[in-house]
């Protein structure tokens, strides 16, 4: 599958559905804030496109209202850096992806997907040797398949800190800490393929983040994103769990949550 095909992950409403359990905001409530009649809002929740009444939602929600009402027209054009495999399995509309990072003899899994065949045929296909399986949070569509995986060292979330450095073939790969819509969770950086890359997990998505369970999660996700992947160099890839690749330029622009526009 190409980048191109790879469904975005949340439409508007789904922006705003996050952003009112991470604030701990019900219908009634937002509607008041927003002084809209409460139908106008329960239609915008279903999937409604009125750009006034979602702007006028998204300042209440401290979203970045041009960015949340332009997500329809809003798709990431980027390819994959040679060295870098996005494998996608199924799981929801837009699937479930695991990522493969080439050093020479050898690569580096992050996330095992819901079924790891295609991945682990490709690994055998090109003759690389596995050398390790990171993961990026335990939520079982990242990790359903870690017993394809038992001759391989495998390193979860907890087993890393901020900035460790995970040494490879070619450069190390660097753990960044991106809890919040699960904690903890781990991003893999890496800058040794021809541009940057960092395997968010669920932190980002293309024009969006994964959802919290609460407003303390919904804010430390929030700002470990900012603090952790938004002040990457701005042409490094990001390799979402869900969704089409991304870079840090697209979303510093073009994400509600975390743009600066």
């Amino acid at each position: 599958m190409s980048n191109t095909t790879i469904p975005i992950e949340d439409d508007p409403c789904d922006i705003i559905a996050k952003a009112m359990r991470g604030q701990n905001l019900s219908t009634e409530q937002l509607a008041d804030k927003a002084g809209m009649n409460i139908e106008i809002l329960q239609d915008l929740l279903a999937g409604g496109n009125r750009p006034k009444d979602i702007k006028r939602v998204a300042n209440v929600l401290k979203l970045d209202g041009v960015a949340l009402s332009n997500l329809p027209n809003y798709y990431p054009s980027i390819e994959s850096p040679k060295g870098l495999y996005q494998i996608i399995s199924p799981f929801g509309h837009a699937g479930v992806n695991a990522y493969i990072i080439e050093h020479g003899t050898t690569a580096t899994v992050i996330d095992t997907g819901t079924n790891a065949d295609e991945l682990i045929q490709l690994i055998h296909s090109k003759g690389l040797k596995i050398a390790r399986l990171l993961i990026t949070h335990r939520h079982h569509d990242h990790t359903a398949c870690t017993e394809a995986f038992k001759n391989t060292p495998v390193l979860y979330p907890e087993d890393l800190d901020h900035k460790a450095l995970i040494k490879t073939e070619n450069g190390p790969i660097t753990s960044l800490d991106v809890s919040g819509h699960m904690s903890p969770a781990r991003a893999f950086y890496y800058e040794g393929l021809e541009t940057p890359i960092c395997i968010v997990g669920d932190a980002v998505f293309a024009g969006s983040m994964g959802g919290t369970s609460g407003e303390s999660t919904y804010k430390l996700s929030l700002k470990t994103a900012q603090n952790n992947l938004m002040t990457l160099p701005y042409t490094t890839v990001l390799c979402p769990g869900h969704g089409p690749l991304t870079s840090v330029k697209l979303e510093q622009k073009n994400n509600p949550f975390l743009s600066k526009c």
